[in-house]
C-alpha cells in the first residue's frame, strides 16, 4: 500500500475478555467494514481463524520481536468499505508497559486528501470516516480513536490523560477523562449513544473558517446564519 490514512483505536488490557476480538470483527461489520480475507499469505484464513490467532496473541501479551519474522506476529485483514481501493486493519501491542494496545484501520491516503492539497481531506471521506469512527465508538471497550496521515505520531492513551493533545487529523474521540488538550481544536461533546469528546481539526477540513475569540472555538463561514435566520 502507499502512504496511509489510519484510524487507530486504543484499548486497555483489563478489558481483553475471551472472544474479545470476535465481538469487535462484529462491531467493524455492523459499521459497515465487509470482511474480504486475511492479508498476504494470510489470504486463505477465514475470519474466525484470524480472530482466534490474534485473541491469542493479545492473551499472551505478545510483542513482535526487531528480529523475528512478521509471521510470527498478529495477522492482518482485508475490508471492503465505500469505494476505497484497499481497507486494512491490524492489531498492534504497541503500548503493553502502559496495559494498552490498539488496532490501526488504514486507508491510501491519496483516496481521502484534496489532490491539490495534501494536508486538507475531501469533504464527503471526512464525514464518511467520522461515521464510521461514531459507530465504532459504541463497542464500549475502546477508549480513543485517533486519525493522522503517515508519519503522524498518535499519542498513548497514559499520555492523553496527562494533557497531551491527541493526534486528529481530521478527528479524534476521547473519553471524558482524557484532557483534549489545547492545540486549537473544535470540542464537542458525542451525545448519541455513548458519551465521549469529538475533537475535529479544522485545518484539516476544506472551507474557510473563522477563529472566535480563544477558548470559544471555530465558525465555517457555510455555518454562519443568514440574515432571516
Amino acid at each position: 500500500m502507499p502512504a496511509y490514512f489510519e484510524m487507530s483505536l486504543q484499548f486497555l488490557r483489563k478489558d481483553l475478555y475471551p472472544g474479545f476480538i470476535a465481538d469487535f470483527d462484529g462491531a467493524l461489520e455492523g459499521a459497515g467494514l465487509a470482511f474480504l480475507s486475511g492479508f498476504m499469505e494470510d489470504q486463505g484464513l477465514s475470519r474466525e481463524e484470524l480472530a482466534a490467532w490474534n485473541q491469542r496473541k493479545l492473551e499472551a501479551d505478545f510483542c513482535l520481536g526487531m528480529t523475528e519474522h512478521f509471521s510470527h506476529g498478529y495477522k492482518q485483514t482485508l475490508y471492503r468499505f465505500g469505494d476505497y481501493s484497499e481497507v486494512r486493519a491490524f492489531w498492534m501491542n504497541q503500548y503493553p508497559d502502559g496495559g494498552q494496545f490498539n488496532c490501526s484501520i488504514i486507508i491510501p491516503e491519496i483516496e481521502v486528501v484534496d489532490e491539490d492539497n495534501y494536508t486538507v481531506f475531501q469533504a464527503d471521506k471526512a464525514e464518511q470516516l467520522l461515521e464510521l469512527a461514531k459507530k465504532l465508538w459504541q463497542f464500549p471497550p475502546v477508549k480513543v480513536i485517533q486519525t493522522g496521515l503517515e508519519g503522524d505520531d498518535h499519542t498513548s492513551l497514559r499520555q492523553l490523560r496527562r494533557g497531551v493533545p491527541a493526534c486528529a487529523c481530521p478527528f479524534a474521540m476521547l473519553e471524558g477523562d482524557c484532557h483534549p488538550g489545547d492545540d486549537g481544536s473544535q470540542v464537542t461533546e458525542l451525545t448519541q449513544g455513548r458519551p465521549g469528546l469529538l475533537l475535529r481539526d479544522s485545518d484539516d477540513l476544506p472551507g474557510p473558517v473563522i477563529r472566535l475569540p480563544a477558548g470559544t472555538g471555530f465558525l465555517r463561514l457555510e455555518e454562519r446564519p443568514g440574515p432571516n435566520k
